[in-house]
């Protein structure tokens, strides 16, 4: 019988913190996308997700404050129409 490796004790994963470092504002509109899991469910909380991480990427890069904020509402105005046409596919297919 072959005995099992023996294993020292494991660090824990650092944790990285995704908001970390960010204005109260970018944590704000990063959050804004998961607005969408109210009035969307699973597939507005996966849009929503999504646009959460993009927006945090976004606030972590050295653009201008306006081109942040621009470019933050624009993944969530994009999120929230991807939605719509999702949920229009959906609706169109289960109703004929």
């Amino acid at each position: 019988m072959s005995k099992s490796p023996q294993v020292g004790p494991l660090a824990p994963p650092a944790k990285k913190k995704l908001f970390e470092g960010l204005a109260p504002w970018q944590v704000v509109l990063s959050l804004l996308p998961l607005g969408l899991v109210f009035i969307g469910g699973a597939i507005g909380g996966g849009l929503g997700a999504l646009g959460m991480v993009l927006n945090v990427k976004i606030a972590k890069t050295q653009l201008p404050t306006a081109g942040k904020v621009a470019a933050m509402l624009g993944v969530t105005l994009a999120a929230a129409v991807v939605f719509l046409v999702i949920a229009g596919l959906l609706t169109n297919a289960v109703n004929g």
